[in-house]
């Protein structure tokens, strides 16, 4: 499997208390801020190049950029969000990606979020969830076929999202909780299933052989360690209390030429970068 290059995040705006969830615990919005940046940082440390986008204060939930598209290969599948409010999220995300993908949007009545794509090798599982359906999963097959990509929809059980239990690691080893999605499709893959009361720890985030982790959930970090697996651990208490988690920060994009334009592009013409302002965070720049 291909590893990846780069990696879209977004920032936190001011408005990320007023986040969309199902249960209120108060939102330290400085603390995410503060979560966030060790985050990228640890991308950047792990080799990655990121594209980095401004927080909008208009979108509490934006810095869950994972959610507005899926990219396959040289194709980039701009979503149409579940959740109406969210939807507007996709235009910025769209306007990177269409420098250096062939852009496919969504079409009504489909909705699809990003954290319902896991991709594995050649095959999209994609999760039949509270926000993504069968028109959206058709959609996507159409549009990954032709580039050499199975789709496989995956039954879900009252989930938000297919990866806030189930996540790739790599090397044949995939994370997850039991009970809440059709286990069936991933017959053959090398289960490690998460304690119970661990759940939350069932999305995890793989850079080549690393495995960034939630802190505090020891019993799920130390089984993905004796499966071969070094691991990092970061704060996610804020992004917890949001209904998000690790892979929900970014989109992860894979090597390609046009990926190498585009950041050629952005130097040339002194896009600003930095979490304070829009445009491209490289890994040299200084973190401001």
């Amino acid at each position: 499997m291909d590893l990846p290059k780069y990696a879209i995040v977004r920032g936190v705006p001011n408005t990320y208390d007023q986040c969309i969830r199902s249960v209120i615990e108060p939102i330290d919005v400085e603390l995410a801020k503060e979560q966030h940046r060790k985050y990228y940082e640890t991308l950047l440390k792990l080799g990655l190049e990121l594209i980095y986008i401004e927080a909008d204060d208009r979108y509490p939930d934006c810095c869950f950029v994972e959610d507005t598209a899926i990219v396959i290969g040289d194709a980039a599948v701009i979503s149409r969000m579940g959740a109406p409010t969210r939807r507007e999220e996709v235009i910025e995300v769209r306007k990177i990606l269409d420098k250096c993908k062939k852009i496919h949007d969504i079409k009504p009545s489909g909705t699809i979020e990003g954290g319902d794509v896991l991709r594995i090798d050649d095959k999209l599982f994609i999760g039949l969830s509270k926000r993504t359906n069968i028109s959206a999963v058709e959609q996507v097959r159409k549009i990954a076929a032709p580039l050499g990509v199975q789709t496989i929809a995956v039954e879900t059980k009252d989930l938000m999202h297919l990866k806030s239990d189930c996540t790739y690691l790599g090397r044949g080893h995939l994370l997850m909780a039991l009970g809440r999605f059709d286990e069936a499709p991933f017959n053959g893959y090398r289960k490690i299933i998460v304690p119970e009361e661990e759940a939350y720890a069932a999305n995890c985030l793989a850079v080549g052989g690393n495995v960034i982790v939630s802190d505090g959930y020891p019993r799920t970090k130390r089984l993905i360690e004796e499966a071969g697996f070094a691991t990092i651990s970061l704060d996610m208490s804020e992004f917890r209390k949001g209904e998000g988690a690790l892979t929900c920060l970014s989109v992860m994009v894979l090597n390609t030429q046009e990926m190498v334009n585009l950041i050629l592009w952005s130097k040339q013409n002194n896009v600003a970068s930095g979490p304070e302002r829009s445009g491209n965070l490289m890994p040299n720049d200084r973190i401001n």
